[in-house]
């Protein structure tokens, strides 16, 4: 979808550099004054971020339509999240979502399939209706933008490439495709208003992530919900059943089934191509997580925090604790005690408070191991 998207504006950029910015028109420059075309040209990239602002406005207006919780919203290098229901600025160093993204949890099971639906049409109809206001302030300027005025020549084409942009952007979104580990918003709609299997399985997926990132701790998750989603990837042959053994592997690890959970993880591993490059790091972070914490194996457990890279879109939280998990298994007490507390601040700012919820627990099982470890060294 990306490569489709660039290619498409890159024929709107050459269409403007080439006939309306610098070509002849009746044997004269269209434009009187060449800084006109410059100025246009310096302005597309900044135009192109304005209509993806657009677009996940849209999500992220008709997620707050639905009753969804709006967490994330993300333009180019910008990147907004709130943590602690206050929003905190960053900069976006994730290319997989350098274009855009929008991330609005569902609230409550209700409707979930229309209510999703609604969700995943807000973009490209944020998108269309730009791209119809724009293009009609351009022709309400139409007939000034031709006069001596380079001003009123550079908002008309502004307009013009606005509705342009957002026009291609309502296109580009709106084919059913997957891509990247994504879906387009018109594959989800189409998934979920076409209904069964494929609509079934996308209600399943909503309700397994918004029942977890509500409260409910993995080892409480419906498993007759988790094992029928996991059937229907399998049928579907759905890349996001990925993510089902990630669900499968905490609600063991949950549970203190140690050998599930470890299966389940591995079966996560196996399988992390299809997970999103940038979102791949999750993967590294719960298995050395895993390892360290439950499994008391620092070699596993460095193996895969080797590959683990930090990013504005994983828990700081499960950073912390991981850290405190291997310190102590490497005997580094202070730094241990020292990134349990750092990472009990963060749990409120976890968007899966399921799992928080866990983690919460596990590190203070870690604290209190490390304090009796402490008072036997004393008294020895």
């Amino acid at each position: 979808m990306g490569f489709i998207l660039f290619l498409a504006l890159g024929a709107v950029v050459g269409y403007f550099v080439g006939k309306i910015g610098f070509g002849p028109s009746a044997g004269t420059p269209r434009f009187a004054f060449m800084p006109v075309g410059i100025t246009l040209l310096v302005l597309l990239i900044p135009l192109f971020f304005v209509v993806i602002a657009v677009h996940e406005a849209g999500h992220a207006l008709a997620g707050i339509r639905m009753k969804f919780d709006f967490r994330m919203y993300v333009v180019g290098p910008l990147l907004w999240k709130k943590e602690q229901n206050k929003w905190q600025f960053n900069w976006n160093k994730n290319v997989n979502t350098a274009g855009g993204l929008v991330i609005c949890l569902p609230v409550g099971t209700e409707n979930l399939r229309e209510r999703f639906a609604v969700y995943a049409a807000g973009g490209p109809a944020a998108s269309l209706l730009l791209a119809g206001i724009a293009y009609g302030l351009h022709h309400l300027l139409n007939g000034f933008a031709f006069g001596p005025s380079p001003l009123l020549q550079i908002i008309s084409y502004t307009f013009l490439l606005l509705s342009l942009f957002s026009l291609i952007i309502f296109l580009a979104t709106m084919i059913p495709m997957h891509s990247g580990g994504f879906s387009s918003d018109g594959m989800r709609m189409l998934r979920l208003l076409k209904g069964g299997d494929a609509a079934r399985f996308e209600v399943l997926i909503i309700k397994i992530v918004s029942g977890s990132t509500s409260g409910i701790r993995p080892r409480l998750m419906n498993k007759e919900d988790l094992i029928e989603a996991q059937l229907l990837a399998e049928k579907l042959n759905n890349p996001f059943g990925v993510y089902l053994h990630a669900y499968l592997f905490q609600s063991a690890f949950d549970g203190g089934n140690m050998d599930l959970a470890e299966q389940h993880l591995l079966d996560y591993i196996q399988k992390a191509d299809a997970v999103p490059a940038g979102m791949r790091n999750s993967v590294w972070l719960e298995a050395a997580l895993f390892y360290a914490l439950g499994k008391n194996d620092l070699n596993e457990a460095s193996k895969y925090w080797d590959q683990f890279k930090p990013s504005t879109f994983i828990s700081k939280a499960e950073v912390f604790a991981a850290e405190a998990a291997m310190s102590h298994l490497k005997n580094e007490r202070e730094t241990a005690f020292e990134k349990i507390k750092a990472s009990i601040i963060e749990l409120p700012n976890m968007m899966d408070k399921g799992m928080a919820i866990v983690l919460g627990e596990k590190l203070l099982v870690l604290k209190d191991k490390l304090e009796k470890e402490d008072q036997n060294l004393i008294a020895n």
